[in-house]
């Protein structure tokens, strides 16, 4: 049956600096199961179970906090008996009715070493008996504003809490919020900049954007990208970390820029100096959001592709469209002056710059898969002709490959 396909998806929690210190865990399920009655403690506990018991907390959300929502009738499961309590955040939804019985049951839960949030804050008298007992306070931006926000904020940091902004989708939300003094945000404003602007690129960038333009040529000279990397010191040792990791596992080091560009050829090499560029230090490093977000439209289009066509250039052409969606975004200036500069195929062309064609489709999937529209995605798969739950699962598997990658690749080496 349908609704027996749950399958898990996350979404960043940044601090200050922009950098990537903890996840919530989300379910997807079935787009039928959107319409119908939902077990609520069915569908978390199955999630929960899946997180520990199938996929692996590390591999989902490496060394970083896990925020887990659960409701009035899940908080007095036994299935917290049963699970480490590092780093797991157990998020109390805001409409839980509070008496002693609860107020006992979240003093036991703290006692096992997890910790505790009120997720969508409201001040109420059931939240205000929680709040002792809390480390982390959610308030929706959308709903909370002007005065009483300010208020909020205030009252809330003089009683030691952290406080984690929610729906934070557009650059001004974020700077009003961190003008407040929240510590932590959630939501995709750093992927939606209110205004594209020319700025000034630091060396590095352009090192990396000069090797970029002569690996989309057609028949890239060896000679000159082995000449542009030798020409920066952190482009060198990033490049030999990555042939020697474990990703490759060649049976012997690699110890020259030359060897190293023969060895991994200029597509992958390609793909590497744009994950170079995501990952640059002054955007978080391995934990910048862009990273993470390029990389997981890239995984769930190449996904896509497979079940689409059974051509792996088409695979591979998809891959490189998705992690090329948010260069705007990370160089600051628009898609059409990018790609001016670079010799790519028309078709990524098209679905970059009108979202048309096959890829261009598989773009607005991403996007509205990160704005939560079901019903869009609903239409476009049934365009495409593919099933909601191997979008999820896309999705599931692309997660995973996001954890991977970081491991494996890019630890160390921005």
């Amino acid at each position: 049956m349908e609704d027996s396909f749950i399958y898990l998806g996350r979404q960043p929690i940044l601090d200050r600096h922009k950098k990537i210190v903890a996840y919530e865990i989300l379910y997807r399920k079935s787009f039928e199961a959107f319409a119908k009655v939902e077990d609520e403690n069915q569908a978390t506990s199955r999630v929960i179970v899946n997180i520990f018991n199938n996929i692996g907390i590390k591999n989902l959300t490496g060394n970083k906090k896990t925020f887990i929502n659960v409701n009035i009738e899940l908080l007095f499961y036994d299935i917290f008996e049963f699970i480490p309590p590092e780093n797991i955040v157990i998020e109390i939804l805001e409409d839980t009715p509070v008496d002693e019985k609860v107020i006992n049951r979240v003093k036991k839960i703290k006692e096992m070493g997890f910790e505790l949030a009120l997720d969508d804050y409201v001040e109420t008298e059931d939240t205000e008996k929680l709040l002792p007992f809390v480390d982390y306070i959610k308030i929706d931006m959308l709903q909370t504003k002007g005065r009483e926000l300010e208020r909020m904020v205030r009252e809330l940091k003089a009683e030691d809490k952290v406080l984690l902004a929610e729906k934070v989708e557009t650059y001004e939300l974020f700077k009003e919020a961190y003008n407040l003094g929240f510590d932590l945000f959630q939501g995709y404003f750093f992927a939606r900049p209110s205004i594209i602007s020319h700025r000034r690129f630091d060396p590095y960038e352009i090192t990396l954007i000069n090797l970029l333009k002569l690996l989309s040529k057609e028949d890239p000279p060896i000679n000159q990208i082995e000449s542009i990397i030798k020409s920066d010191v952190h482009l060198t040792f990033n490049l030999l970390k990555f042939v020697n990791s474990a990703f490759f596992s060649f049976r012997s080091k690699i110890k020259t820029i030359r060897h190293a560009v023969m060895m991994i050829g200029p597509r992958r090499l390609k793909i590497w100096v744009l994950l170079m560029l995501y990952a640059d230090a002054k955007i978080g490093g391995i934990d910048s959001p862009l990273l993470e977000l390029a990389l997981i439209r890239g995984k769930i289009m190449e996904k896509i592709a497979k079940k689409l066509s059974p051509d792996p250039n088409f695979s591979e052409m998809a891959f490189l469209t998705g992690i090329l969606s948010l260069l705007d975004v990370l160089l600051g200036i628009s898609r059409e002056e990018i790609l001016s500069d670079l010799n790519i195929d028309e078709e990524i062309k098209t679905a970059l710059l009108q979202e048309e064609g096959i890829l261009g489709k598989m773009i607005k999937l991403c996007e509205d898969l990160e704005a939560g529209d079901f019903m869009a995605i609903k239409e476009e798969l049934k365009q495409l002709g593919l099933k909601m739950e191997d979008f999820f699962k896309a999705e599931e598997e692309a997660v995973l490959f996001v954890e991977e990658v970081k491991q494996k690749i890019l630890k160390g080496a921005a």
